[in-house]
C-alpha cells in the first residue's frame, strides 16, 4: 500500500503497531520524543548486561508477548520463584495456597475465604462491574480480609482513590495470577527475556526499518497539524496518525481535531505516578523474588529482588532489587530530590530487614513515571476512549485502554496489534 502512517511513541505499543503495519505494506515512521526507544522498558548497564530501570516479568498466559518473542527469535526463561507478604512487622511466605493456610496475619477462617475468593475469581467469566473492590472483597471473603490484606495494598496503589476502585480491576489481577499456576497448588511461573526486554523493542525497531520504515528519536511532536490530504507531522505528510501516549497528552496533541466530546473523555482518564528505585545491594535481602508490603509506614508497596529470579552472574555478581511506590503526581515526594527518596526507601528496608544498613546499598537509581497506573474507578469501561477518534485517520492506543486486565507489556503489545488491525481495516474500507 502507498499509505503513510506516523506512529507517535516508541514504546511497546507503538513499535508493535508500527511493525505490524510496516509488515502489511504501509509506509511507517515512528516518532519518539526521547533520545532512546523503549518507553517504560528502558534499561541501563549493570555488570555489562542490560537491566530494566523499572521491573518487568511476564506470565505463562501472556500469549501476545510470548508469541512475538518467538517470531523474533528471542528466548524466554521461566522460573517459579518464591513470594512473600510483609504485614504486622513480619515476613510471611506467600508462594502457594499452603502458605495462605499458614498465614497467621488473618484468622484461619478468613485465610480459607480469601483462598476461595481467588480460586472462584479464576473460574468466573463474568466481570464484577458496578461494585467497588472494597465491597466485593468484603462481601465474598469477609471484611477482615479487605481491611488487613487488601486495603493497605489498594491505598499504596491508588492512595485516596482506593475505596473507589472497581472490583473489575482486582478480579483481573486474581484471574491472571491464577492462570500462571501449573496446577491449583503449584507455584506461579514468571518469565524473563534472556538479555532483557529491551532486546524485544530493539528487534521490533530493526524490523520496522527492514520494511522501509523509520524510527526517529529526539523528535517531540507537540501539536497535530491538519493538511489537505491528511496530517502533517514534523513537516511530513501522512494519511494516518497513531498516538500511543496517555489520553490526557493526546488531548493536548490533537488540539481540537478529535472533537470536544472525545477530548473531554481523554482528559477524564486519571493516572497515578510511580517512583521505581533500582538498587544494587551487597547481599540478597531475602530468598524471595516478590515481597508485597502491606504496611502504610513503609514508603513502598513491594520489594522485587530481581536476582532471586535471574541469576546475578548475568550482572557481574550484583544483587539487584527494585522498590516501587505509586502516588499522585501532586504529592511532594514525586518531585523530591533523589537523595531524599533514597533515604526514605533505605529506612523502609531497614524496617523490613533489620540487619540492612545504609552501607549495604551500593547504588540507587530512581525512575519517575508520570503516567504509570490508570485509576480504574466504577464505570471505567464507559470512560475508555475508542481507538478510532472522530477525526478520520487519527487514532489513539494507550495503557488506559487495557481493560479489564491491568497494564503490562503483554497487553501493551496486544493493544498495538489491535490498533494496527483497526487502521488496516479502515484503510481497506
Amino acid at each position: 500500500m502507498d499509505k503513510k502512517i506516523a506512529v507517535i511513541g516508541a514504546g511497546a505499543t507503538g513499535l508493535a503497531a508500527a511493525r505490524t503495519l510496516a509488515a502489511g505494506g504501509f509506509r511507517v515512521d515512528v516518532y519518539e520524543k526521547d533520545d532512546y526507544i523503549g518507553g517504560l522498558c528502558v534499561s541501563l548497564k549493570t555488570g555489562g548486561a542490560d537491566v530494566e530501570k523499572i521491573y518487568h516479568h511476564i506470565f505463562t498466559s501472556d500469549s501476545h508477548i510470548v508469541g512475538l518473542a518467538g517470531e523474533l527469535g528471542l528466548a524466554l526463561s521461566w522460573k517459579a520463584p518464591r513470594d512473600a507478604f510483609y504485614a504486622g512487622g513480619k515476613i510471611f511466605p506467600f508462594t502457594s495456597p499452603v502458605d495462605l493456610l499458614k498465614f497467621s496475619h488473618l484468622p484461619f477462617i478468613y485465610r480459607v475465604t480469601m483462598g476461595m475468593l481467588v480460586l472462584r475469581a479464576g473460574l468466573e467469566k463474568k466481570i464484577p462491574e458496578g461494585v467497588t473492590a472494597r465491597e466485593w472483597i468484603s462481601a465474598k471473603a469477609g471484611r477482615p480480609v479487605y481491611e488487613k490484606v487488601w486495603k493497605p495494598l489498594m491505598e499504596s496503589k491508588f492512595d485516596a482513590d482506593a475505596d473507589d476502585i472497581s472490583a473489575a480491576w482486582i478480579w483481573g489481577k486474581f484471574k491472571l495470577r491464577g492462570s500462571t499456576r501449573a496446577d491449583k497448588v503449584g507455584r506461579e511461573m514468571f518469565g524473563y527475556m534472556d538479555g532483557g526486554f529491551m532486546l524485544l523493542l530493539e528487534a521490533l525497531a530493526k524490523e520496522i526499518e527492514s520494511y522501509g520504515g523509520k524510527v526517529i528519536t529526539s523528535a517531540e511532536v507537540k501539536k497535530l497539524v491538519k493538511s489537505i490530504g491528511g496530517w502533517e507531522v514534523c513537516g511530513n505528510e501522512y494519511d494516518c496518525v497513531l498516538f500511543t501516549g496517555p489520553p490526557a497528552s493526546f488531548a493536548n496533541f490533537a488540539d481540537g481535531f478529535a472533537g470536544r466530546d472525545y477530548e473531554v473523555k481523554c482528559l477524564g482518564v486519571s493516572y497515578k505516578a510511580n517512583l521505581c528505585a533500582l538498587l544494587e545491594t551487597r547481599a540478597p535481602l531475602s530468598k524471595y523474588y516478590w515481597t508485597t508490603v502491606a504496611d502504610k509506614t513503609v514508603p513502598f508497596v513491594a520489594v522485587i529482588e530481581h536476582t532471586n529470579m535471574v541469576d546475578k552472574k548475568f550482572y557481574g555478581g550484583s544483587n539487584l532489587v527494585y522498590l516501587t511506590r505509586y502516588l499522585d503526581a501532586s504529592d511532594p515526594l514525586y518531585a523530591a530530590p533523589d537523595d531524599e527518596v533514597r533515604r526514605l526507601f533505605v529506612d523502609g528496608l531497614k524496617k523490613i530487614y533489620p540487619s540492612f544498613t545504609e552501607a549495604d546499598c551500593v547504588s540507587f537509581t530512581l525512575t519517575r513515571s508520570r503516567y504509570a497506573q490508570p485509576v480504574v474507578r466504577l464505570g471505567y469501561r464507559e470512560t475508555i476512549p475508542e481507538v478510532r477518534t472522530p477525526a478520520r485517520g487519527l487514532y489513539l492506543s494507550s495503557m488506559a485502554q487495557i481493560y479489564p486486565e491491568d497494564r503490562g507489556m503483554n497487553y501493551a503489545v496486544r493493544e498495538g496489534f489491535r490498533a494496527a488491525e483497526i487502521i488496516k481495516s479502515d484503510s481497506i474500507a
